[in-house]
């Protein structure tokens, strides 16, 4: 595959796909937000456990944008089979 089918596998994704994506990313991303709080929490009072709990959050907040972006191509190439 080359760049230019990705970009139009990209652009025929079904809407109901895009919103269940574009919603995971924004509730993953506002986790991300709370993690990077928590760890500038962490570098005010030092507390070692406020450091485990963001970088935590933090790591599984970015696992799950990229899980929702690679399900979401998956789900609509496995749609796109089906039919």
């Amino acid at each position: 595959m080359n760049i230019k089918e990705i970009k139009n596998n990209i652009k025929q994704i079904d809407k109901k796909i895009v919103n269940i994506v574009k919603n995971g990313v924004k509730f993953s991303f506002v986790f991300c937000i709370i993690a990077t709080l928590i760890l500038v929490t962490y570098t005010i009072t030092g507390g070692l456990n406020q450091y485990y709990i963001g970088i935590s959050l933090l790591k599984t907040s970015l696992f799950f944008i990229v899980g929702f972006l690679i399900c979401g191509i998956a789900f609509n190439n496995i749609i796109k089979e089906i039919n």
